[in-house]
């Protein structure tokens, strides 16, 4: 099988010519559809989120706002990394979605006027990080998932949400330490 020359595809869609549209989606699509199902399990996800990656591909092309058609792997790829994490940002924000409670219940002999003070500090805390913080900080408190499986739940890397948990947990213990200093 003969190598495909992407930069003259890549010309080639961006001046109109359908044939090599196919090309295209044929010689990137198999390697979306693997790294979009290698991050969501998900197969039926996978081959939505390949489509979508294709289609914009393709429309960045004809667009001519492709900056490097040298680079078109890498375009691809993080395009379907930033459709994947997009999806799971949006899922992050349905109702349907476990939420870290505003109300913990109280361990056994803990004085109650003070955990519940202990709790409205944690949600005031809460509420002022962003909600990629939150989802990190959900994930490993509520659905007790270390790093590397809420990065392939995220479709980020192990390092990323490391940092994201990090920060988030940092704001926490700033806001609290601010409040009781007061």
């Amino acid at each position: 099988m003969a190598a495909i020359d992407i930069q003259s595809l890549a010309l080639r869609v961006g001046s109109g010519d359908r044939a090599a549209e196919s090309e295209l989606v044929q010689h990137f699509g198999r390697r979306v559809f693997g790294l979009v199902y290698g991050r969501t399990r998900d197969a039926e996800l996978a081959r939505d989120l390949t489509q979508d990656t294709l289609l914009a591909l393709v429309k960045a092309l004809r667009n001519g706002r492709v900056q490097e058609p040298d680079n078109l792997t890498g375009f691809v790829l993080a395009t379907a990394r930033n459709l994947i994490s997009n999806h799971y940002r949006q899922l992050g924000r349905r109702p349907d979605r476990q939420a870290i409670p505003d109300e913990v219940p109280a361990p056994p002999g803990w004085d109650m006027q003070e955990h519940n003070e202990r709790t409205a500090l944690l949600a005031k805390a809460l509420r002022r990080l962003e909600p990629h913080e939150v989802e990190v900080l959900r994930l490993t408190l509520l659905d007790d998932l270390n790093p590397a499986q809420i990065a392939l739940r995220l479709g980020l890397s192990s390092d990323v949400v490391r940092q994201r948990k990090s920060r988030a947990l940092k704001k926490v213990v700033e806001f609290v330490h601010k409040i009781q200093s007061r």
